[in-house]
């Protein structure tokens, strides 16, 4: 049913500064919904461990490609 790759598998390279954007986006949303407060914790919370990683000596690659940035939509 299912087989393995016999293909070496290529390791993901994850622009944390696009994940860190996309979270802030969010979190600016949240800030704006009371009853959402629990998950704008949660992306706090995600947003401090992207902080981390990035403080650490993890090695973390970028990726070969221009980073995008979101910007919230004034209001």
């Amino acid at each position: 049913m299912f087989e393995s790759s016999k293909r070496p598998r290529r390791s993901v390279a994850i622009d944390l500064a696009s994940v860190r954007d996309t979270l802030l986006y969010i979190e600016s949303d949240l800030n704006h919904a009371p009853e959402l407060q629990r998950l704008a914790i949660a992306v706090r919370g995600a947003l401090t461990e992207i902080n981390r990683l990035e403080q650490s000596d993890t090695g973390i690659t970028k990726p070969d490609f221009t980073a995008a940035r979101f910007l919230p939509m004034r209001t």
